[in-house]
């Protein structure tokens, strides 16, 4: 018969690792009512497995410590499950941050540390937490307003459709590109959960959000009836939503929120397609459009409008479209007068960054392709002839 020391066999079993809830790292903005927990097992000996766990939800770091789970204190359920555990405890609530912990104990009894603390932050669970309107009237937008306090914490969600970039004081905020994500917008429309906090300064500030056409406001003779929808379907003009929470040291809330307060313009993106690519023309750039202290008293006002239809639906558990590696050419050819191919030796999803001068008004075009044709310019069938 074997004999074990118990304390020996505890001192050897690790605490769980990897913790993820909802398949993510400390997510940011969900809106699942009862996240799901998973974590992975490190044991010292071969073929142990787990027989029961304990998972802590606090609504503080500081519960957490104490091993306080006010949220849901799961107390020792015996399973083996480690992956999808579902929340059980008090109603969470918008826009809040819980940090949570597990234990586990193995097959013969013995019992793990805690693990370290992770956490995670809900979204707007609820249709009425949405206090913004949707916006429309041009595919610029921006907004100054001023904080007189410290903030201990700020957070925007926002959407854009058909495609959005949230500026805050000159800066692009994230590195998250083409979002939100591509949905029957009738349906569902994403909107994503930015930490902003960083970005804003005291005294004033601007926020600013351009849009573009994405699959929200596709070209009519690209839109085929043929096709199942929502492929090509038109949904309406551009249009976005924002609200920002900021969170002041003594405890205090401002909102900013997308209304008609907003200022509209069109930008020097004055056309835009998911096929046909865009055209822009550089002598209607609006330099410093984001920042503060910018004249727009030549802007319309934002037109509120319906909103899109769909269910917004945090899209924080989404991988993100990010750029990963630039890419240098490996060869440029002139096949003909005026024409320069710019080959990067591979396909890839990605756009070209390009410095040029010239007379004002020259026009400048740029096509992409994956194949050339024989007199080495390129062929652009496989494109659709974009």
């Amino acid at each position: 018969m074997d004999v074990f020391d118990m304390d020996e066999v505890e001192r050897y079993l690790k605490s769980p690792i990897e913790l993820l809830c909802e398949y993510c790292i400390d997510p940011l903005g969900i809106d699942v009512p009862r996240p799901r927990f998973s974590w992975k097992l490190m044991h010292h000996e071969r073929g142990r497995m787990q027989s029961a766990y304990q998972i802590l939800v606090a609504s503080s770091e500081e519960n957490l410590l104490k091993d306080f789970g006010d949220m849901w204190d799961s107390g020792k359920v015996v399973s083996g499950q480690s992956v999808d555990v579902e929340y059980a405890g008090k109603p969470l609530e918008s826009g809040k941050v819980y940090y949570w912990k597990v234990r586990w104990w193995d097959d013969r009894g013995c019992v793990s540390p805690y693990s370290k603390s992770a956490k995670f932050e809900m979204g707007l669970l609820k249709s009425e937490d949405w206090r913004a309107k949707w916006i429309s009237g041009g595919n610029l937008f921006r907004k100054e307003f001023m904080l007189n306090e410290k903030v201990k914490r700020a957070r925007a969600y926002v959407s854009g459709l058909g495609y959005y970039e949230l500026r805050i004081n000159g800066c692009k905020v994230g590195d998250r590109h083409l979002d939100p994500g591509w949905t029957d917008y009738g349906k569902i429309v994403l909107y994503t959960t930015y930490e902003v906090t960083g970005y804003l300064n005291g005294g004033r500030n601007t926020i600013g959000i351009m849009l573009g056409n994405g699959r929200y406001n596709v070209k009519p003779h690209r839109r085929k009836p043929q096709e199942p929808m929502p492929t090509h379907k038109h949904y309406g003009d551009v249009r976005a939503i924002l609200q920002l929470v900021i969170e002041f040291s003594d405890g205090k809330q401002e909102l900013i929120i997308t209304d008609e307060s907003w200022k509209a313009s069109k930008g020097p993106i004055v056309d835009d397609d998911i096929y046909d690519g865009e055209v822009y023309d550089a002598r209607l750039e609006k330099n410093g459009w984001d920042l503060p202290g910018y004249d727009d008293s030549s802007w319309e006002n934002a037109k509120v409008v319906e909103p899109p239809g769909g269910v917004m639906f945090s899209q924080a558990t989404f991988p993100p479209i990010r750029a990963v590696r630039t890419l240098q050419p490996v060869s440029i050819s002139n096949p003909k007068p005026n024409l320069y191919v710019v080959d990067f030796g591979q396909n890839f999803t990605g756009w070209v960054r390009l410095t040029v001068s010239g007379p004002r008004g020259i026009e400048i075009k740029i096509r992409y392709a994956e194949l050339l044709n024989p007199d080495g310019t390129i062929n652009t069938a496989p494109n659709r002839g974009a």
